[in-house]
């Protein structure tokens, strides 16, 4: 590969600090790669050169690549900082990796965290917010003082964190974000301990500079602080995970530190078409808190196009038919990529592709949308109605909604006659109880989707649903989507027994994807988060539901926030090698999203 005039300063620095700013398809990998090899060339030990990047997957990568520059095997290491800082750790402490807290240990330890600080264990939801609140506060390099948790109380979390830390001390364990905080305390705590890796390292390049957290770009820049050879090399208008603790400001700081810091913009765009860098530029641009870039695309044109449908099922028979058309054209499956912001937004395309027996490959495990508990009650609702009655069935929509029948009312039958006979001397209950029996005929002989909306509208799930977003702080308009979603996913089922067999069908399918989502993903095209898909590029990009309230997310609460949804958007539609399309609803309380206008996307001539 012939490096263009950036690449080859990029690549010729030798010594000193140097922030290299590398944009979508500049060719940052090949620019530490082969700096790699340079510095190697020019009488530098390979044992001295320590290669950092986020990702196991990424350090190998770049590694394999180096290896084929190379012409010997050098002693270069590559690892990840969390990699990096735990092997320290156990040279220097003794650690092994029996002492890793991981999966169900790390679950029951945080419960019993819970309990020590007399908060409920058994609230899932309550439990993940703490562990997040905990990691967040563990990546950066700040008191306690001076910490606001963002999801918990702040005497709640004080006294959870400390519970958490004295239970891992009892046992001597560690968790994932302990290898770093630990290696801080550490190099801070004995000075024998830091000079003796300052020295085992003199040329520190670091990849995806972007998603260092706080305590990462302190470790580093320790590690870096005898010879201030820090190469970092990252784009910060590709910052996507401050929800894990990176800050998108690190670059900016790294210049404050390094006042001396060589500056290098990779300023050529070999992936995405001319159109796409322009109307990319144009977005990110919107965001203050980054690096100017002037950016040049060299590939030429492809399409970039912005679709409006009605609601997600024509959106994804829209998305369907195109690339069905692509693929008609000679487009390889795996060539193809749909992107969306969250598991849920891709509810109807995966019943589509589904339903048109369409293969499809998940980047990581999706949450099956066939067993959200609004399913399993429909469900439980038609297999009864139909003569399918179990006592699990029956106990599971007894009270939804509230009929304010007791559970023991179930255990002398499965069925609604052992019911009655419960209740023969309690005729309020009985009454009920008929009135379910009765419903229950009824629906029996509805089409599906009638049946829905009976249940819905007449048995009273919609106020239960109601009243279960509220008891859960959960969104009301999502439990209803799912509704929404199941009625589209049922409208060619003309019985209940078709619906409970397409259902169980679809069920199994995403079961089995997800169980094999790390399989081959040739002939399969390609489902991704936004934020799954950073680092990868595809001949054709969807992207769908981009709304408001979506794309960007009705979470943002701070500019700050916005700024990094237009970010993720911007690695969205950098994907793409050829052709980029965009699509959203038009659905009621929805509108389209802002940054489609920020685009400034111009018409193509037809």
């Amino acid at each position: 590969m012939e490096l263009n005039s950036s690449q080859y300063e990029a690549v010729m620095h030798v010594d000193g600090p140097c922030l290299v700013l590398a944009g979508p398809g500049s060719g940052k990998t090949a620019v530490l790669t082969r700096r790699i090899v340079e510095l190697i060339k020019s009488g530098i030990p390979a044992e001295e050169i320590l290669v950092i990047t986020f990702t196991k997957a990424a350090a190998i990568e770049m590694k394999e690549r180096f290896l084929r520059l190379s012409d010997d095997v050098y002693p270069v290491t590559f690892g990840t900082f969390h990699s990096l800082f735990w092997g320290i750790l156990q040279e220097e402490l003794g650690y092994k990796a029996s002492d890793v807290l991981l999966g169900n240990n790390k679950t029951k330890l945080l419960k019993q965290a819970m309990e020590k600080a007399r908060l409920d264990s058994e609230d899932t939801v309550l439990l993940n917010a703490f562990m997040a609140e905990a990691s967040r506060f563990n990546n950066l390099t700040i008191s306690m003082d001076l910490y606001t948790p963002k999801y918990v109380d702040k005497e709640d979390f004080k006294v959870f964190l400390k519970s958490y830390q004295e239970l891992k001390n009892k046992y001597r364990l560690i968790d994932f974000d302990d290898m770093l905080s630990k290696a801080r305390q550490l190099f801070k705590n004995d000075s024998d301990c830091l000079k003796r890796w300052q020295s085992r390292f003199k040329y520190f390049l670091v990849d995806e500079m972007q998603d260092m957290n706080d305590i990462q770009f302190e470790l580093i820049n320790t590690l870096a602080s005898n010879t201030n050879n820090i190469f970092c090399v990252g784009d910060d208008d590709q910052s996507i995970y401050g929800f894990r603790g990176a800050n998108p400001k690190v670059m900016q700081l790294f210049l404050e530190k390094y006042k001396d810091a060589r500056q290098i913009l990779l300023n050529y765009n070999y992936r995405n078409p001319i159109n796409v860098v322009e109307s990319a530029g144009n977005l990110i641009e919107k965001n203050k808190v980054r690096f100017p870039k002037n950016i040049t695309a060299v590939a030429k044109e492809g399409v970039v196009d912005i679709k409006e449908y009605k609601n997600e099922e024509e959106e994804a028979e829209g998305v369907y038919k195109r690339i069905q058309a692509l693929i008609e054209m000679g487009v390889k499956h795996e060539d193809i990529v749909i992107l969306f912001r969250n598991h849920s937004d891709a509810r109807f395309i995966v019943n589509k592709l589904i339903s048109k027996n369409v293969p499809f490959f998940l980047k990581e495990q999706m949450p099956n949308v066939f067993t959200h508990f609004i399913i399993n009650d429909i469900e439980a609702y038609f297999q009864i109605a139909i003569g399918n009655s179990t006592r699990a069935r029956l106990l599971s929509i007894l009270n939804r909604p509230n009929r304010y029948l007791h559970r023991m009312s179930v255990e002398k039958g499965k069925d609604l006659k052992g019911m009655c006979d419960f209740y023969k001397d309690n005729g309020a209950c009985l009454i009920k109880v008929e009135a379910l029996k009765n419903d229950l005929n009824l629906l029996a002989k509805m089409s599906p989707c009638a049946g829905i909306n009976y249940i819905k509208n007449v048995m009273g799930y919609t106020q239960f649903l109601k009243e279960e977003a509220l008891r859960l702080d959960a969104d009301f308009d999502d439990y209803k989507s799912i509704l929404d979603f199941l009625s589209s996913v049922f409208k060619d089922s003309r019985t209940i027994k078709q619906a409970i067999d397409k259902l169980n069908e679809l069920r199994l399918k995403i079961d089995y994807e997800n169980k094999n989502k790390a399989l081959d993903k040739k002939g399969k095209i390609g489902l991704y988060t936004l934020h799954s898909s950073k680092g990868l590029e595809f001949e054709d990009v969807f992207i769908i539901g981009v709304n408001e309230g979506v794309i960007p997310t009705n979470k943002i609460e701070s500019k700050e926030d916005l700024e990094g949804e237009r970010r993720l958007f911007y690695v969205g539609i950098t994907r793409t090698k050829k052709n980029l399309y965009l699509s959203y609803t038009n659905k009621k309380n929805r509108d389209k999203s802002r940054f489609l206008d920020e685009l400034n996307v111009i018409p193509r001539r037809q």
